[in-house]
């Protein structure tokens, strides 16, 4: 092990920069005035990991007991008292969003300790204001650079890390954050898992956190995912429910399952084809925003245009609009691809002919929904096969559920959304008496 610090030589700094080429992999750690270069022995036969699956912290926190929560829903007299009951719950708290600050806070002090000039977001569901109770805490690390790709040895490692961590490949970036991080003792046990954004996740006062850098990506659909909150009240309640429903059909929370920001996007199409629509277009809110002349900047905030907007004319409750969601997927031709950017759907050979001609790399899925934000790039393409068919099959029986007028009748047991939660299988041998008048929602 060889550690550098002001006085190192050029030679050793440079080992720091380009020893990524060599063939064995080599680690780095650091220090506060330090950094360690760890030299590993040969070993034969080293196996990739970089697609194995890594689980989630044990440790994280379990904030929805899902037999209180159904406690709760089996004891309301409505179903208008059944979705207030349910949001109440599931939501983010001030205790909860002011302990994610305190989170996000611990891990930028940390980092600025080495990196003075970088910055560290909160991005995804907390900011939004979309996220579950326990929701993951996601970070992008932002470096300000000076432009520049020559490094000054004249001022030392520590003065111009800046220079020298840009240097390195993205790979060994995560890793450097990680061995920060470890070494900071504010965390818990990381892992850095790769893919189309690597990230380092760990664990920090008991909450999961993923670590992302220079994600310009999540800090546009996070303040793009606000702006819709802001247009419209039911957007985080339905988005809420939709996320604790796919999450508890085990259809979230895996490499080959659905993302939350694929569920949002499902919801967005949806509510963008209503009739008035409850939201624009993505295409409407970025020309009334000026988003499209500020895409590189990570900083612009879509979100403080909300008086550019007038009110939607639907005025549909929460229950309806479910109602017609499992309804108007359940009849959707999966074929087509599904387009919020324009409001619209476009025929999957469309896709294809382009793909032909043009350098694009849009990934075509069982289900494929289009990121607005990232055109090229189907939201759903990870989901394999499997879960897609599950999706599709939940979406039928949630749909033959909200059409079943028995199980809409309050009783002392469960009813109503409780069965949305559940086995929905078990709807077709239930021997319960229906009555044919539906429950009001007053």
């Amino acid at each position: 092990m060889y550690f550098i610090n002001k006085r190192t030589t050029e030679t050793l700094i440079m080992k720091v920069i380009s020893f990524h080429r060599c063939q064995t992999r080599h680690n780095l750690q650091c220090s506060r005035n330090n950094i360690a270069i760890i030299f590993p022995k040969f070993q034969k036969g080293i196996r990739s990991f970089s697609r194995k699956y890594v689980r989630k912290i044990s440790n994280t926190e379990n904030a929805i007991s899902h037999t209180f929560l159904m406690q709760r829903l089996q004891s309301c007299k409505s179903i208008k008292e059944q979705f207030e009951v349910f949001d109440s719950y599931t939501k983010l708290t001030e205790a909860d969003i002011s302990l994610r600050q305190s989170v996000h806070q611990s891990v930028e002090e940390s980092l600025k300790n080495h990196f003075p000039n970088c910055s560290v977001y909160l991005t995804g569901s907390t900011v939004s204001g979309l996220g579950l109770k326990g929701c993951d805490v996601d970070l992008s690390f932002q470096f300000l650079s000076n432009g520049s790709n020559q490094c000054d040895f004249s001022k030392g490692i520590q003065e111009n890390s800046n220079s020298e961590y840009l240097k390195l490949p993205h790979k060994e970036k995560i890793k450097f954050l990680q061995n920060i991080l470890n070494e900071s003792e504010i965390t818990g046990a990381s892992k850095t898992i790769s893919g189309r954004c690597p990230i380092v996740r760990f664990s920090c006062q008991n909450v999961t956190c993923d670590l992302s850098i220079d994600n310009k990506l999540a800090l546009h659909s996070t303040s793009f995912m606000l702006l819709c909150n802001m247009l419209d009240k039911r957007v985080a309640p339905l988005h809420r429910f939709l996320t604790y429903w796919a999450k508890s059909h085990k259809l979230i929370g895996g490499p080959f399952k659905f993302k939350t920001y694929a569920i949002f996007l499902l919801l967005l199409y949806f509510l963008q084809t209503r009739n008035p629509p409850v939201l624009p277009s993505v295409e409407c809110m970025f020309e009334r925003t000026g988003f499209n002349n500020n895409f590189n900047n990570w900083s612009y905030d879509i979100s403080k245009h909300l008086e550019k907007f007038e009110d939607s004319k639907n005025s549909q409750c929460i229950d309806e609009l479910l109602r017609e969601f499992f309804a108007f997927y359940t009849k959707f031709n999966f074929s087509n691809v599904i387009c919020p950017l324009t409001n619209e759907i476009k025929r999957a050979n469309e896709f294809l002919s382009k793909k032909e001609t043009v350098d694009c790399k849009f990934p075509m899925n069982t289900i494929s929904v289009q990121d607005p934000l990232d055109p090229d790039w189907n939201a759903t393409s990870q989901v394999c096969l499997k879960f897609c068919d599950y999706f599709l099959k939940y979406l039928r029986l949630s749909y033959k559920a909200f059409n079943n007028d028995e199980i809409w009748l309050p009783i002392d047991g469960k009813w109503g959304v409780c069965y949305l939660f559940n086995d929905l299988s078990a709807l077709q041998s239930s021997k319960r008496k229906i009555n044919s008048k539906r429950i009001q929602n007053g």
